[in-house]
């Protein structure tokens, strides 16, 4: 049971973070789209993105995995950081995601890519720093300290 367990909580995180990703891909083709002057998004290239971002959100929990002391040494970071260039934009241009776009907005959704990042590693950092805190606090009390 405590294996089904283990399991299914890395299913939801995995999840969570798989439908942040999702959502801001859909946004950004959806943003595209419009721009371009196209109202519909086809459901190939959607199901493209929710494949493309289950498997950066495998990748992620693999690397910062919840509940375990966050070692964020550079060398984890960059090759998160990596595979997220990897997987998004290898994906958004092999698989034709923005098709038309001009290579200025193609860099914009690059440089978007890359601020969503570092939004989101330092969301890992603060959630980290807090749940040190609430270990150093329960630590305390367990000794009579606090």
């Amino acid at each position: 049971m405590e294996q089904f367990n283990r399991f299914y909580l890395w299913g939801v995180n995995t999840k969570y973070r798989m439908g942040l990703y999702f959502s801001a891909a859909v946004f950004s083709k959806g943003l595209v789209n419009a721009l371009l002057g196209s109202r519909t998004v086809d459901t190939i290239i959607l199901l493209e993105m929710l494949l493309s971002c289950f498997a950066f959100a495998c990748a992620e929990t693999a690397l910062f995995p919840h509940g375990k002391t966050l070692a964020v040494g550079k060398k984890r970071v960059a090759l998160w950081a990596l595979l997220a260039n990897v997987i998004f934009i290898g994906c958004a241009w092999g698989l034709n995601w923005f098709p038309g776009i001009p290579l200025w907005g193609g860099l914009l959704l690059a440089l978007f890519l890359e601020y969503g990042l570092a939004a989101m590693w330092y969301a890992l950092w603060l959630n980290a720093k807090r749940d040190t805190a609430v270990l150093n606090q329960g630590l305390r009390r367990f000794r009579g300290e606090d």
